[in-house]
């Protein structure tokens, strides 16, 4: 019998004290969210057993990795003192091409990145060479495994490897005030809550978890990439106002069903054949198509702090892009890096894992809806 969420909030806590072997969750301003997620994944979603399970997984590593984090900033609380200059920050529009991009990009050593295994145990980053001993590394390669094995199709859709780096929304989830939750479970009443709240303080203290996680590489740059970063621009640049920030682009009319369908995977492991495929266009449309215009917005007072790149482009010549980015940020490619990325370009052929099919009828949306809510953006990029 699955349990209401709303009891479990201090069993959840317990369970992840005991799994980690620690106890101090930082303050409590995180509670808020957390409460309103439990209640939603109570009332919104038709869970089936295995859902409940992984939602269950979801809220439960969120919690384990604030664990780690506060007792990494313990262990080091001089991190915290650390600045991030210029980093490299790749978003946009989710299935624009950002992360090939930055897996790309990470060939260069020039960088530092958030592997996947810290995102979810976040501490100062151990020698490479030590990672295959190291328990969160196992637990996060074995949960990742089991979770291809449950859900192949995802992996055609959006490929995740325990040693490469991944998104920053892994991170910022750890405040319980993120897109990552309504975006993989049907949790509208969240959303409500959601859309209404700030999230600079989940940015900060992201900013903190890299200061962490960097601390023994302080010299060396870090590449980061999120999507959701183009929905909080206005946040991502109060943390880091010296960003260099890498705007990827691809026609809507292509980018919002692809979107579409790897939500709808995601959402069909916590609600089976019950998940409403219906109901992801009309929100994935609403919030791209504004969080294109805020940062549009933004970027008016500050042009050189962008470059663009077209996903198209991207696809016919991927290191013509690197070069552009380069030059135009002052970086230096050298010429180890180049071959690295040669390398990883013969090795990941843009159909590595088969390809992911999908129909923008079955979200709820149609063609012209898109054109008609992305029309300024299509038009500034020439999607015309």
């Amino acid at each position: 019998m699955q349990r209401p969420f709303a009891e479990l909030e201090e069993e959840l806590h317990q369970i992840a004290m005991a799994q980690t072997a620690l106890s101090d969750f930082g303050g409590a301003d995180y509670r808020t969210g957390l409460r309103v997620l439990l209640g939603a994944l109570d009332t919104d979603p038709k869970l089936t057993g295995i859902g409940w399970q992984f939602a269950y997984g979801m809220v439960l590593g969120t919690l384990t990795a604030r664990l780690h984090t506060e007792r990494g900033w313990a262990a080091q609380p001089a991190c915290l003192a650390q600045p991030i200059r210029r980093p490299l920050v790749i978003t946009g529009i989710p299935r624009t091409g950002t992360t090939a991009l930055h897996k790309l990009l990470s060939m260069d050593a020039q960088f530092q990145g958030l592997e996947h295994w810290l995102t979810e145990a976040p501490m100062v980053r151990p020698p490479r060479a030590t990672w295959a001993a190291n328990p969160a590394f196992q637990a996060s390669a074995a949960g990742l495994e089991a979770y291809f094995k449950f859900m192949p199709e995802m992996r055609k859709a959006h490929d995740i490897v325990a040693d490469e780096v991944d998104e920053c929304l892994e991170i910022l989830r750890q405040n319980f005030v993120s897109n990552r939750f309504a975006a993989a479970v049907f949790v509208p009443s969240y959303d409500t809550w959601f859309f209404a709240q700030d999230e600079q303080p989940s940015y900060r203290r992201y900013a903190d978890v890299l200061r962490l996680i960097g601390a023994d590489e302080q010299d060396k740059r870090w590449l980061l990439k999120n999507p959701g970063h183009v929905a909080q621009i206005e946040a991502l640049l109060a943390v880091f106002p010296d960003a260099c920030i890498v705007q990827t682009h691809r026609d809507p009319v292509q980018a919002i069903p692809s979107l579409c369908s790897t939500l709808h995977m995601s959402r069909r492991m916590f609600e089976g054949d019950a998940a409403r495929a219906e109901a992801l266009g009309p929100r994935e449309c609403a919030y791209w198509s504004r969080a294109v215009e805020q940062t549009a917005q933004v970027r008016r007072s500050r042009p050189q702090q962008f470059y663009d790149v077209d996903h198209r482009e991207f696809h016919r010549d991927p290191l013509a892009t690197v070069r552009g980015i380069y030059d135009h940020y002052g970086l230096t490619l050298r010429q180890e890096s180049e071959r690295r990325m040669r390398e990883w370009i013969a090795r990941n052929p843009t159909a590595r894992h088969g390809e992911h099919r999908y129909h923008v009828s079955s979200y709820g949306i149609s063609e012209q809806r898109i054109r008609d809510e992305f029309a300024a953006y299509r038009e500034r990029h020439r999607f015309q």
